[in-house]
């Protein structure tokens, strides 16, 4: 009976080293199949730049007139804007380019001070209206700022100076990013003794862009002058990515 005792507690004590053992190569098997299937891996940002010559002006022209009758003040509103717009027509721009974004007609209320007392009384009524147009042939844009100054009592922002989004070269921005961030990525490598591997994610960041150019604001009232410059300048197009790269 004490020999079947002391087989039993040598089979049991052989049977938890094999556990242990076993346990020990299962740990060891996986722990080399996630360095081996997770390897590591850096990220880094990487952005472009281009210089973009300016390649449309946008104006925007608003008229204002008064008077004691409402009908008489929308009215005259009326035929000063289709004169404006026609003039911007005869000028050259496409239909496409002229934009009415604003019509506000209101009775302006005069404050009036009596024995100490202000009170506000009803005044004349204003209507206003607001076109904006584009043009894209900035050899113009001297002629067309020159024009649109002319329009007596209106208010002209502009030329507003961009570029044509359409014309932009994402493909070359992008791939110059992604370029940057290589090389970030390559100097952190050899820094902590690493090598580059592959790609494995890349996330695109929007494009954007540093508008340059001039605004120019003729006040109410203001008449005539030609002869405006207009230079058309330039506009940063900007793209950004993050990369992430395998270390290898």
């Amino acid at each position: 009976m004490p020999n079947d005792n002391k087989l039993i507690n040598v089979s049991l004590l052989v049977n938890i080293f094999v556990s242990i053992v076993f346990a020990a190569l299962v740990g060891t098997g996986v722990w080399y199949l996630f360095k081996v299937l997770t390897p590591q891996t850096i990220s880094v940002s990487g952005s472009s730049t281009s210089l973009v010559k300016n390649q449309i002006a946008s104006y925007s022209l608003t008229i204002e007139v008064s008077d004691a009758d409402k009908a008489k003040a929308v009215q005259a509103l009326t035929d000063r804007a289709k004169s404006v717009i026609q003039m911007i027509k005869d000028f050259g721009i496409p239909e496409a380019d002229v934009e009415t974004t604003s019509l506000n007609v209101y009775q302006r209320q005069d404050s009036v001070y009596r024995s100490g007392v202000t009170t506000y009384e009803l005044g004349d009524w204003y209507a206003s209206y607001t076109i904006n147009t584009k043009l894209r042939d900035l050899s113009k844009s001297d002629d067309l700022t020159a024009l649109l100054a002319t329009v007596e009592k209106a208010s002209m922002w502009g030329p507003n100076l961009t570029i044509d989004d359409q014309t932009i070269d994402e493909e070359a921005l992008l791939n110059a990013a992604i370029e940057d961030a290589r090389s970030k990525a390559t100097a952190i490598a050899t820094g902590v003794g690493k090598k580059l591997g592959r790609v494995v994610m890349i996330n695109e960041g929007s494009a954007q862009y540093m508008y340059g150019g001039v605004k120019y604001d003729m006040g109410m009232g203001a008449g005539g002058g030609g002869g405006i410059p207009v230079e058309p300048g330039s506009t940063s197009a900007y793209k950004n990515v993050t990369v992430m790269f395998e270390l290898r």
